[in-house]
């Protein structure tokens, strides 16, 4: 199973993925729409960003990433027709007490909503994970949605890669949902828009590698995570909660 669409295994350039290496901190970009519905790939627009070097560059990277996805976000919010105004509804998955499963809760707590304006039209979940409430996350999306007439879901989690020099170091924006626990083999309903009846954004971000894939005698469920990642989960999430903000303000 991949996460990243860029390591699905197949010659994506003949699919019409492009690459462009960025003039600054080492980026370089991908972008890929699938639109063929009989593929094993998701249809939706795909956008990724990858920088090596980004803990090492610090500050000034991070703030020119979030640059980079807020106007990425705001493309495909604009292709998807999606209005100022509308109900958008920020849902934050995975584990907030596993480092490398935290990026949600991350980005939840550096998103700030004006809760009491009754005008707010914002609004923000962070649904833990199913062996913690004993709820499917997808159902409890699904209710809040429809309770509270949401416009579009914006959904953030971590990823799992093959290639260890991806680690934290790639953001993936795409128009296709996301499935929780599907990184760890966990199959869930997918929160996208055939399930939820309104568009749905992801970004994610590869913070977990099985260890089979770096030694095929390693125990399958063996998942490696980088050494900083405390730091590192930290850092994308600030930078993918600014993007977020900046698109919503």
């Amino acid at each position: 199973m991949y996460d990243l669409i860029d390591e699905c295994g197949k010659d994506l350039e003949n699919l019409g993925y492009t690459t462009k290496k960025l003039e600054k901190f080492g980026i370089s970009i991908g972008k890929m729409s699938v639109e063929d519905e009989e593929s094993d790939m998701r249809v939706g627009e795909y956008f990724i960003l990858n920088c090596p070097h980004l803990y090492d560059y610090r500050l000034d990277c991070q703030v020119y990433i979030a640059e980079i996805l807020s106007e990425h976000l705001k493309k495909f919010s604009k292709d998807l027709r999606l209005r100022h105004k509308d109900k958008v509804l920020i849902v934050c998955l995975g584990n907030p007490d596993i480092s490398a499963d935290r990026l949600g809760k991350e980005v939840f707590d550096n998103i700030t909503i004006d809760a009491l304006n009754k005008m707010n039209n914002i609004f923000k979940i962070c649904p833990n994970i199913f062996f913690s409430t004993g709820i499917e996350t997808v159902d409890m999306v699904e209710m809040l949605v429809k309770c509270m007439y949401v416009d579009y879901c914006i959904i953030i989690d971590s990823l799992t890669t093959n290639n260890p020099k991806r680690l934290g170091c790639s953001f993936q924006i795409t128009t296709s949902g996301m499935t929780p626990g599907s990184g760890i083999a966990r199959f869930s309903r997918r929160i996208d828009q055939e399930t939820m009846g309104v568009p749905c954004l992801s970004i994610g971000v590869p913070f977990m590698i099985f260890a089979s894939e770096l030694n095929k005698n390693s125990p399958q469920d063996l998942v490696l995570t980088p050494k900083d990642i405390k730091e590192n989960v930290s850092i994308a999430g600030q930078i993918i909660a600014s993007a977020i903000s900046e698109v919503l303000k």
